[in-house]
């Protein structure tokens, strides 16, 4: 990202732009925070990879990017120049509490997902149990642009929330599994074989409708490493289907609470 300029017997820098311009929307539904985090990071960018000459000339250029991506005139100015005033301060002060003993701890972080009506609330509480709050979004860019690689590769993921879809109706089944995704289509696949008291609820849906199911079309529609998350993730896509063919003890464990949030998602 920078540009080596030759100046007689000096070297210099300045900030080398190889990007399409595109940022996030400021009218998207993301945090606010991230909207200041892309100012701050392009302002950083001016100041810490180019020459003090090249300063002006890379902030009209910032202010223009973020114009073209909607960002409000009065709001682009007012978060440059807190940005700068950071920058000046040199404020890379670490993020400690001061305890009544003069002892100081550091503050732990907590990463939610967003959600825009419930976000704000969550944070006025938590700030003052002294921890830093961050917001994670939930439509990630990998839920619309798919990976192109060849779906031999893609079976062989592991610790991964999958969908199988019925080729007839709109039924589907939702999974986890922390093998590899071929293993576990390929159980799914041969349950049919299997005594009819240890039929899956796919197998059973097979039998009564004489339906079929893509079974060379199964979405992965999450990734986690984690345990715990990995079946959250699974009870929250569970829920988000339509038809689903999982059983109610599938989702036993999710809080109801979580049932509000996911219809605020869907709106």
């Amino acid at each position: 990202d920078v540009t080596v300029i030759r100046d007689n017997e000096l070297i210099e820098f300045d900030w080398y732009p190889t990007f399409s311009g595109r940022y996030l929307i400021f009218w998207s539904q993301h945090p606010v925070s991230q909207k200041l985090g892309t100012i701050a990071r392009l302002v950083d960018r001016v100041v810490l990879l180019s020459n003090p000459k090249c300063h002006f000339d890379n902030l009209c250029f910032v202010i223009k990017v973020l114009l073209e991506n909607d960002y409000p005139l009065s709001f682009v100015f007012e978060n440059i120049n807190n940005r700068l005033k950071n920058i000046i301060m040199a404020s890379n002060r670490k993020n400690v509490v001061n305890i009544n003993n003069n002892e100081t701890r550091l503050r732990q972080l907590m990463v939610f997902p967003h959600v825009k009506s419930i976000s704000n609330k969550i944070t006025n509480v938590i700030n003052k149990a002294d921890y830093l709050i961050g917001f994670r979004c939930i439509n990630k860019l990998n839920k619309f642009i798919k990976s192109q690689k060849d779906k031999d590769e893609l079976v062989k993921n592991n610790n991964v929330i999958y969908k199988i879809n019925c080729d007839n109706c709109n039924a589907s089944y939702v999974g986890q599994t922390k093998r590899q995704l071929q293993t576990r289509i390929k159980e799914h696949r041969n349950n049919i074989r299997l005594d009819q008291s240890n039929h899956s609820v796919i197998t059973k849906h097979i039998k009564e409708y004489n339906h079929t199911f893509n079974w060379e079309d199964v979405k992965i529609v999450d990734s986690e490493s984690n345990y715990k998350k990995r079946n959250i993730s699974e009870m929250i896509h569970i829920k988000e289907q339509k038809n689903g063919l999982n059983l109610m003890k599938d989702t036993e464990l999710l809080d109801k609470a979580y049932l509000n949030i996911l219809d605020d998602i869907r709106k």
